[in-house]
């Protein structure tokens, strides 16, 4: 089993909607997850966060707030991966993500790009991670997305 380190952004904007990017696995299938990446050597969690924010919402500075941790468990390509993940809360202004960052989400195989609702993510069908997302956010509430 590999073990992994990675920093996760729950991206709100000032309507209360969770940004989530939509990826493709090599086998097809699709799933909708929280912005952010593995932890490279030498780099903390904070660190690791404020870069992927730069990479993938194009923001190079941020105001991130640690939320919480978790361990993931999943299959990439042909090996079994433990991934511990550090939450952090980033409040965006802006809806649109820069042009800049969209050459990043292809090589990253991101999709498709959405701002979610609480109602929205609690109905979905489809793959959501972290998938008490519903559940976490609305544990926050609101004052924490003001």
């Amino acid at each position: 089993m590999e073990l992994r380190r990675a920093a996760r952004i729950v991206a709100i904007n000032s309507e209360g909607r969770v940004l989530l990017f939509q990826h493709a696995r090599s086998n097809g299938e699709l799933f909708w997850a929280t912005p952010g990446g593995g932890v490279e050597q030498g780099e903390s969690f904070e660190t690791a966060a404020a870069r992927e924010a730069a990479e993938e919402l194009g923001v190079d500075h941020i105001n991130l707030k640690e939320l919480w941790e978790n361990t993931a468990e999943f299959v990439f390509i042909d090996r079994l991966v433990q991934q511990h993940e550090r939450f952090f809360l980033a409040e965006l202004e802006q809806d649109e993500l820069p042009e800049r960052v969209r050459a990043f989400h292809q090589r990253e195989g991101i999709v498709q790009v959405r701002w979610w609702s609480i109602a929205e993510l609690q109905q979905t069908r489809e793959l959501v991670f972290p998938e008490d997302l519903p559940t976490r956010l609305k544990e926050l509430g609101e004052e924490s997305f003001s």
